[in-house]
């Protein structure tokens, strides 16, 4: 995948301790930045699809489908399956 040079700002002591764990690791600072960065936009894509999936679940459902689950449990019962 092509790289792209950029300037970022960040604290001092983030710096110095990026720099550290890249010199104990023998890895590139840049490769610690990109896999740090790779696990936070991995982490906040997960959330993203949480808050998603959890947006549906809070919507009552609605007619159509309490009929579907209606006709769903009577068929159910007419097979023996319990919920």
């Amino acid at each position: 995948m092509p790289k792209s040079k950029t300037a970022i700002s960040i604290e001092s002591s983030l710096l110095l301790e990026t720099d550290t764990v890249a010199k104990e690791l023998d890895i590139p600072r840049s490769q610690v930045i990109s896999e740090a960065l790779v696990g936070y936009l991995n982490q906040y894509r997960s959330k993203q699809l949480l808050a998603k999936i959890n947006a549906a679940y809070a919507v009552e459902p609605d007619t159509e489908d309490e009929e579907a689950m209606q006709l769903i449990r009577s068929h159910q019962k007419k097979q023996g399956i319990s919920e």
